[in-house]
């Protein structure tokens, strides 16, 4: 198949195609006499592995590992497992994070509702937003 049947089968466009070609995630697909790359089933397999890889969070570079311990012939998995392991102990820190955040907001909005401000100044208003930062640094 041509690069944009790939593409349109993969939900990529043409240029993520050539990228990732670029980037050593996808292997070089055969030519015609023409010049035009042909691509292969395994293409747009590997192009979906490597959206749905994307999509849990692996970057590129952990990607292209992954595809390399796979084109050697070694199984992939206890990598993968503790690169996933390692995804979800930063999106568990990520939502401690914004719930955290989320409370200071809640608490700061709680605040400006109370202090009847519904008309603030900007002067203000960037006082009310010091005042629940707690003056950050």
């Amino acid at each position: 198949m041509k690069i944009g049947e790939l593409a349109s089968k993969a939900h990529v466009n043409i240029q993520t195609v050539r990228f990732y070609e670029r980037q050593g995630l996808l292997q070089d697909p055969g030519r015609t006499e023409s010049g035009y790359r042909r691509y292969a089933e395994a293409h747009l397999k590997q192009l979906r592995f490597i959206r749905q890889a994307k999509a849990l969070g692996f970057s590129l570079e952990e990607i292209r590992e992954i595809l390399r311990m796979k084109g050697r012939g070694q199984c992939p998995c206890s990598k993968v497992i503790t690169l996933a392991e390692r995804h979800l102990h930063d999106i568990e820190e990520q939502l401690r994070t914004l719930n955290s955040f989320r409370l200071e907001l809640a608490k700061a909005l709680e605040q400006w509702k109370a202090s009847g401000a519904n008309q603030v100044s900007a002067d203000a208003f960037c006082v009310l937003i010091e005042r629940a930062t707690g003056g950050l640094k």
